[in-house]
């Protein structure tokens, strides 16, 4: 009886954006050294479930930024996760692409400096979310150092 339950809720569980735990972290990819400056979520447009969040990391030795997306849904599913970071004067820093657990780092000097910065999770059928506080003007979120 116990196998029948358990074999249940693992069928009915399958389609679903489950939270499953990632074992990935933000300073995992960005390295030593680096704290979190900004965070923001990514929640599905329709359902309101969250699919992950976007991290904006700063290493105040070195003097740079550091951008991921960490899924919170769809955890160990290739679904499209990007991130990206852009930095005066420098090409715009992007990670896009099917990724299992998270798309970054993006990295670039920000001291000193504005940049802008973002990420979108889609799920499996290849709806984009974006950053809940992206801005449409500009595309994502703007911070200065």
């Amino acid at each position: 009886m116990v196998l029948a339950l358990t074999v249940g809720l693992l069928a009915g569980a399958g389609g679903t954006a489950q939270a499953a735990v990632n074992p990935v972290t933000p300073q995992s990819l960005c390295g030593f050294g680096y704290t979190v400056r900004d965070q923001d979520p990514v929640h599905h447009g329709q359902t309101g479930v969250r699919l992950g969040t976007v991290h904006l990391m700063y290493n105040p030795i070195t003097g740079y930024g550091c951008t991921v997306t960490i899924k919170s849904a769809y955890v160990g599913s290739l679904t499209r996760t990007q991130v990206y970071l852009a930095a005066p004067y420098l090409p715009t820093q992007v990670d896009d692409g099917n990724r299992l657990y998270a798309a970054g780092p993006t990295k670039a000097y920000v001291r000193g400096g504005c940049v802008i910065w973002g990420g979108s999770v889609a799920d499996p059928a290849g709806t984009v979310h974006q950053h809940d506080r992206a801005n449409p003007a500009i595309g994502g979120i703007g911070t200065c150092f």
